[in-house]
């Protein structure tokens, strides 16, 4: 019986990773092709994610499942949004971004991911 309910839980973080993969798949398109220019995906990644920064003009409007991400992660601490772009937009180049060690990138990574399942 608790190996189910493992298993649920597990498949449940598994969507949610497979989701957060679609999000940054496609702010890192956005990012390297329209509005912004000539800059890369990881130009300024010491920079939190916030809305108003991504997606260029705001003539465009985001799909509303990639928008309903954009809110929650807009609601989450700027350090766990500093892990989530550097894991799922910038590819996860964590040494970029300013985090000390991998373990420090991994628990605000795994911090954010655990608020955003719990929501």
């Amino acid at each position: 019986m608790q190996h189910d309910a493992q298993h649920v839980v597990l498949m449940n973080i598994k969507n949610l990773r497979k989701e957060l993969k679609v999000w940054g798949r496609y702010w890192s398109r956005q990012e390297l092709g329209q509005g912004y220019a000539s800059r890369s995906a990881c130009d300024r990644l010491k920079e939190p994610f916030t809305p108003s920064r991504c997606g260029g003009s705001r003539n465009h409007l985001p799909p509303d499942h990639i928008n309903s991400y954009d809110m929650k992660v807009y609601t989450l601490a700027i350090d766990c949004r500093r892990a989530l772009r550097a894991q799922y937009i910038c590819n996860g180049q964590w040494q970029l971004i300013g985090f000390d060690s991998k373990k420090t990138f991994l628990f605000w990574l795994r911090r954010a991911e655990m608020a955003l399942f719990g929501e």
